[in-house]
């Protein structure tokens, strides 16, 4: 079992200066690569008066990371390609991958809020499913392109690449075949070439039966929300049978998938309710009048009309909260299920004090990492 932490920077109705909010990241990243927490993932959200997500950039937020640790990995859950130009995506992503030596992994996603994706590309809107998988197959498919080939070239159905009667001479570089024909260009070049080869480890968020499929099938690793054990389970299925098809070979069914869950370790499920239950529930009253009830159900189950979206109804299906042995119990749940082996951590939730936030890291590193096998314990920090 690998553990990582996920952050979107929730702070509602902006309570910090947007600076100490940051500051408040940076001490937690840290810590949490002393207590030997595998990465941290950041979120992608824009336009937020309401606090929910105040990291417009996770590259550049990550760059800032990378640069006070050593050794934690740093991802993207995720960057919106909808939301992006691809070559540039492409660019930065390259360059943080050197600059961290390799310490990336990059995750992508199509966006759930209408209001955010139009702002960006009008095909980026997620109510226009079509249009939407079209622009973000091909805008990984470019950024895939750019950090693999030397030089290349595209063609679809949103970019062009290079753009109509592009030229390039100059007396110091002659036409180069490679890239020109005469002082047409023909292909581009991406600057720099990734640190890892091809590139750096391919994630995209998933929260439908058919992005499952979407993600198996260009072969991206997968990372699921809301689901409980044993919808996940038939997702794992699903996947497994896909990816295993695309590369010829088996894959295990929790192999290449990661699940992030919403935690908090306290002394007992009272205090954990107590310190956490306002910050937990402000995420789902945020996004769940958009997803629905339908994306907590189990298979064959059907949302009921006295089915309620709280606390109680969240520690049955989702929540890893409690006490270690609690928390552990679920985790030990989503192993036997489903055949779990990356587990994210959503920790710093609404409301929650720095304190409370750190108390959080260090009890599930040192009461709860240990139950798990290849996980060294972890020091209690006073």
């Amino acid at each position: 079992m690998r553990f990582a932490l996920m952050s979107t920077l929730v702070d509602p109705k902006h309570r910090l200066p947007h600076d100490r909010l940051v500051d408040t990241l940076r001490d937690q990243v840290v810590l949490a690569e002393d207590l030997g927490f595998e990465a941290i993932w950041l979120g992608e959200h824009h336009f937020g008066p309401h606090g929910m997500g105040n990291i417009p950039n996770p590259i550049l937020v990550g760059a800032d990371l990378a640069a006070r640790t050593t050794r934690i990995r740093i991802g993207q859950l995720a960057n919106i390609a909808v939301w992006w130009h691809p070559i540039r995506l492409a660019e930065d992503i390259a360059m943080l991958d050197n600059l961290t030596k390799g310490r990336i992994d990059v995750g992508f996603g199509r966006g759930i809020w209408p209001y955010e994706g139009p702002q960006f590309h009008p095909n980026a809107d997620p109510r226009k499913t079509k249009e939407n998988h079209e622009l973000f197959r091909e805008t990984v498919e470019i950024v895939t392109k750019a950090l693999t080939e030397e030089f290349f070239c595209h063609q679809g159905p949103n970019y062009t690449f290079p753009a109509a009667d592009t030229t390039f001479s100059h007396p110091r570089f002659p036409s180069d075949p490679k890239w020109q024909d005469g002082s047409r260009v023909v292909k581009l070049n991406v600057t720099p070439r990734p640190y890892q080869r091809p590139h750096p480890p391919f994630w995209m968020t998933v929260s439908t039966d058919a992005s499952v499929s979407l993600a198996a099938e260009m072969g991206l690793n997968a990372c699921y929300w809301q689901p409980p054990p044993r919808k996940l389970k038939e997702r794992f299925g699903v996947y497994s049978s896909m990816r295993s098809a695309r590369e010829g070979r088996p894959y295990r069914l929790g192999e290449a998938q990661a699940v992030m869950r919403h935690t908090y370790v306290a002394s007992s499920m009272e205090e954990a309710r107590r310190i956490a239950e306002d910050g937990v529930m402000f995420s789902f009253s945020y996004n769940n009048p958009f997803r629905g009830m339908q994306v907590f159900m189990n298979p064959g189950e059907e949302v009921r009309p006295d089915m309620a979206l709280d606390w109680d109804f969240l520690v049955q299906r989702h929540l890893l909260v409690g006490s270690p042995q609690d928390v552990a119990e679920k985790i030990h749940e989503l192993e036997d299920v489903c055949g779990l082996e990356y587990l994210i951590l959503n920790y710093g939730h609404g409301w929650l004090a720095h304190e409370d936030a750190v108390r959080n890291l260090e009890l599930f590193a040192a009461k709860v990492m240990p139950l798990f096998k290849d996980v060294a314990p972890a020091p209690l920090a006073r």
